[in-house]
């Protein structure tokens, strides 16, 4: 199994040198195998999509697959690098931890946070995954949502009660994300965990999709409906700034 998965990494490799492409023969020859164990490797990555044969030529090169991958890991690192300085100053202006997520197979994932000395420790790793509707950060992407990903979001996700103010109706959940895309913010009043609030806004790309969204998290105690409106400003010209800075002309 090893062997394999080095020989077909071996083999993107061998194309990514030749951009033109190459034959099973010339690739079974690289490698030192059998013609049929080459072709076998290669038949595995074509379905995947990591690499293509041409028609005319019957070479294969690289699939679009890479595009993919590599539009994702691109966007990634330049949403991470562009907001990190202004979560930064988030963090600074309010004393609070500031998150970063980006939506991830209708779940989101924590990309980047920022902590002050003084803020309380909230258990919200790198990389860590959260639910859409019981987050501030989620609820903020789901409010863009167009009609067939909602659909199928509702139709994928059942609504599972963490807290006693956890929205588990589709109905209620629907309006709350109404009134998320008329306030142009969401928050989080305890429903993922108890004792912990968030605000929360969304950050929109270049084709004005929102993948993104930034938030300010705190303990219920700080994170008072008057304190979220103090912060809302800040937030949302925060977000603006980053969306400015993915191309979007929100």
């Amino acid at each position: 199994m090893i062997q394999s998965v080095d020989r077909s990494l071996i083999i993107l490799e061998y194309l990514k040198q030749h951009p033109k492409g190459l034959g099973v023969t010339e690739i079974a020859n690289l490698l030192g195998v059998a013609k049929s164990t080459a072709h076998r490797l290669i038949m595995t990555l074509e379905e995947h999509g990591y690499v293509k044969q041409m028609e005319e030529t019957s070479v294969y090169r690289l699939g679009l697959k890479f595009l993919e991958m590599s539009n994702i890991v691109v966007d990634q690192l330049n949403v991470v690098e562009l907001a990190h300085p202004i979560m930064e100053k988030i963090s600074k202006q309010t004393d609070k931890i500031s998150h970063l997520v980006m939506l991830d197979d209708f779940q989101v994932i924590y990309i980047d946070k920022v902590e002050t000395p003084s803020a309380v420790r909230i258990y919200s790793q790198l990389g860590r995954r959260a639910p859409i509707y019981c987050t501030g950060v989620g609820k903020a992407i789901a409010a863009y949502f167009d009609e067939a990903q909602l659909k199928r979001y509702l139709s994928e996700n059942s609504f599972h009660k963490f807290t006693k103010n956890t929205y588990t109706e589709e109905k209620e959940f629907k309006q709350e994300l109404e009134r998320i895309r008329s306030n142009g913010y969401s928050v989080d009043n305890e429903e993922h965990e108890e004792g912990i609030r968030c605000v929360a806004v969304p950050i929109f790309d270049h084709l004005n999709r929102v993948n993104y969204s930034v938030s300010i998290t705190g303990t219920s105690v700080q994170m008072t409906d008057q304190r979220i409106q103090e912060y809302l400003p800040l937030l949302k010209e925060s977000a603006k700034e980053i969306s400015s800075l993915l191309g979007s002309a929100q």
